[in-house]
C-alpha cells in the first residue's frame, strides 16, 4: 500500500479504492453468522444525542449539596425502563421519578452507573 501511495504514477482514483479497500478489509467480520449478536428490542429507547453519547446528566443544585442525574430522549414506556432501572441498579423507586415529556430524574449521582448499565444493553 505504501508503495502505491509513494509512487507518482499513481492516481486518486486508485489510491482512494486501495484506501477504500483496506478499510474494508479490516473491519469485515470473520465471525459464523450464528455467532453474531442478534439485536434486542425494548419496551423503550433512549436517543443518542448529536455527539453519539449517552443523554444522562448531572444536574448540581444549591452549591453541590442536591445533585440529580436527569435521563432524557426517552421513547417509548417510560414506566418500564423507570422499574427495570430500580430492580436491576438498586435505586429506590421512590427516588426515580418521571418528568414530561420524555425524561427521568433521579436524585442522586448515578451517571456513571446508569451509562455502563445502557451501554451494557446496547444503547
Amino acid at each position: 500500500m505504501f508503495k502505491l501511495l509513494t509512487t507518482r504514477t499513481a492516481t486518486r482514483a486508485q489510491i482512494k479504492s486501495r484506501l477504500i479497500q483496506n478499510a474494508f478489509e479490516s473491519t469485515a467480520s470473520t465471525a459464523p453468522i450464528e455467532q453474531v449478536p442478534r439485536f434486542v428490542t425494548y419496551e423503550y429507547f433512549l436517543a443518542r444525542t448529536t455527539n453519539m453519547s449517552l443523554p444522562v446528566y448531572l444536574e448540581v443544585k444549591k452549591n453541590k449539596a442536591v445533585k440529580h442525574t436527569l435521563l432524557q430522549r426517552i421513547e417509548g414506556d417510560i414506566s418500564k425502563l423507570r422499574q427495570e432501572l430500580s430492580d436491576e441498579l438498586g435505586i429506590s423507586p421512590s427516588k426515580i421519578k418521571v418528568k414530561p415529556p420524555r425524561a427521568i430524574k433521579i436524585t442522586g449521582d448515578h451517571t456513571e452507573a446508569i451509562c455502563e448499565w445502557l451501554t451494557a444493553k446496547g444503547f
